[in-house]
Parts: C-alpha cells; sequence; structure tokens
C-alpha cells in the first residue's frame, strides 16, 4: 500500500500515511498529496489510485468503499454521480443477430466501460458508453438492411422462377 504526504489548510505537509488512513487524517478529494513516483502535487480526488476512495456515494447514502449507509453527499465538481450504461446486452445481441463484426467493436467498447468509471475517468467512460451504443445500433441497421436485400432478392428470384414456369 502507498504512503502519501499531504497538505492541512495552513499548507503544513503531514505523512507519510497509508492510503487507507488518508480520510481518518481529514483528508478530502481537493486535499494536495504527494507519495513516491508523483511528478507533482496533487488533489487527492486526481489521484489514479485513490479514486476509490473519493468515488461519490449513491443517492440512496450506502458508500460501497466504506460499506455502511449514510447521508448522501454532492459530488464536487464535474464527478458524475451515476455510472452510464455499458450497452453490454445490445452488444451481445446485435452481435449474435445481425452483424458480426460491428458487434465485435461494440462488445470491446462495451467492456471497457466500468472499468474505465472505475479508474475515474468519468468522461472517457461516457465516451465508450456512446461509442458501444452506437455500434450497437450500426451492427443493428446493417443486419436490417442486409435482410432487407437478401428478401428482395429470394423474392425476385421466386418470382422469375414463376415468370419461367
Amino acid at each position: 500500500m502507498a504512503q502519501y504526504y499531504f497538505l492541512d489548510s495552513s499548507n503544513t505537509q503531514h505523512g507519510p500515511v497509508d492510503e487507507s488512513q488518508l480520510i481518518a487524517n481529514g483528508v478530502t478529494a481537493a486535499t494536495m498529496v504527494w507519495c513516491v513516483g508523483m511528478n507533482d502535487w496533487k488533489p487527492a480526488g486526481e489521484v489514479a489510485d485513490l479514486t476509490y476512495i473519493f468515488r461519490p456515494m449513491a443517492q440512496n447514502g450506502y458508500n460501497p468503499n466504506a460499506g455502511y449507509y449514510s447521508a448522501p453527499q454532492q459530488p464536487g465538481g464535474n464527478v458524475p454521480v451515476y455510472p452510464p450504461s455499458s450497452n453490454l446486452v445490445w452488444a451481445i445481441l446485435s452481435t449474435v443477430l445481425c452483424c458480426l463484426p460491428l458487434g465485435v467493436v461494440s462488445i470491446v467498447y462495451a467492456s471497457q466501460v466500468d472499468s474505465e468509471w472505475s479508474r475515474g475517468n468519468y468522461q472517457e467512460a461516457y465516451r465508450k458508453s456512446r461509442l458501444a451504443r452506437n455500434w450497437a445500433i450500426a451492427s443493428l441497421c446493417t443486419g436490417l438492411v442486409s435482410s432487407l436485400i437478401y428478401a428482395v432478392c429470394v423474392f425476385l428470384g421466386a418470382f422469375a422462377e414463376a415468370i419461367k414456369l
């Protein structure tokens, strides 16, 4: 577990402290922290290894990191409260039922949504969710157009056979 130094409100340096003890020492997402391997001091909420500590609680007040219920908190800044849908079900259905190549691309993006969210890359998680949805829609449209073309070809073939008789 990494050891972090942090600055209090009067810019006095404290630490090293284990990451599991940061909250107990009054560190918030806005508190400046540093550890070995970091180039410069950063707000704790922006350190990728600490996002699991400062992730906002769900609307119902359950904090999965702490394992208890408490009053819901509003996230600071542009941190969204709810993760985006991964669209994995739609990706799988469009792959199996419509167009395999486009559906596989959709599955790849859908599988990356949750990992981006857990890393704290909220914008990237929403972007990958949109891409997964768009590729699933493209797969669906391609499958429908292909089926329509196939049906027209079968109909014209049957019609041509009927004319020959």
